[in-house]
């Protein structure tokens, strides 16, 4: 089914910056207020929900961490049952340039994805599907999860979708999140799409993911699958 409420957009933005002066007055009893929920916060971040064997790391056209980031949140759509076969997410979406080997902190997760986005689930022609993977060759690879691709020039070629090849004229639901689905990072071609919105932050998605490795005593390990690759 559709989202269940109306988009509203942004059109005008304007900033003010004030500067703070004379902090050596601040009132100190506010800052003894505040210290309790400060330690507590603080120590939630600190807390490890899984390994990882292996640094990730941010680049293109494919990375671990974006391979994580698009595992994770087909994972997640897969979940609810609603039939979904890929994921993509935006790269400019992962705002850490790596995740260094060892613990995994929730802080982490935190820092790879601040922002409140949600899980959808698109439901894309072939056709559409054909010219978001030229949008995403055009962007120099983006993270993908259930489909892989050649990039020749600003094109991309040879797809495949869940294993099997491109398919004009099928449908696919695939995963992917809120700013895209609302237009965000050029992907304007997605808004007049029916979709489903989950009530599944991307960032839930990928703690989850980690704690299930580790509750599996498994280790956060994605590897370069050749998902997105140059090609001639």
């Amino acid at each position: 089914m559709g989202a269940c409420h109306r988009p509203y957009y942004i059109e005008q933005r304007y900033d003010s910056f004030y500067t703070v002066k004379g902090t050596e007055h601040t009132d100190s009893s506010f800052i003894k207020m505040l210290a309790p929920y400060k330690e507590k916060m603080e120590g939630q971040m600190q807390v490890i929900i899984g390994h990882t064997d292996t640094t990730l790391t941010k680049m293109q056209p494919e990375c671990t961490l974006g391979n994580f980031l698009a595992d994770a949140q087909l994972k997640a759509a897969i979940k609810t049952g609603s039939g979904a076969v890929a994921a993509v997410a935006n790269y400019g979406g992962i705002r850490i340039p790596y995740i260094k080997e060892g613990a995994i902190r929730l802080e982490n997760m935190y820092e790879m994805m601040p922002f409140d986005n949600v899980v959808v689930i698109a439901e894309i022609p072939g056709n559409v599907m054909k010219r978001f993977c030229d949008h995403i060759a055009r962007a120099k690879g983006w993270p993908v999860s259930g489909i892989k691709f050649d990039m020749v020039g600003k094109e991309a070629r040879r797809i495949y979708i869940n294993s099997q090849p491109l398919d004009e004229h099928a449908t696919y639901k695939i995963a992917i999140n809120d700013y895209m689905a609302s237009g965000g990072d050029e992907c304007d071609f997605l808004v007049p799409l029916k979709k489903e919105t989950t009530n599944i932050f991307v960032r839930d998605a990928l703690i989850s993911y980690v704690k299930e490795l580790e509750k599996e005593g498994k280790p956060l390990h994605p590897k370069l699958e050749n998902r997105l690759q140059y090609g001639d």
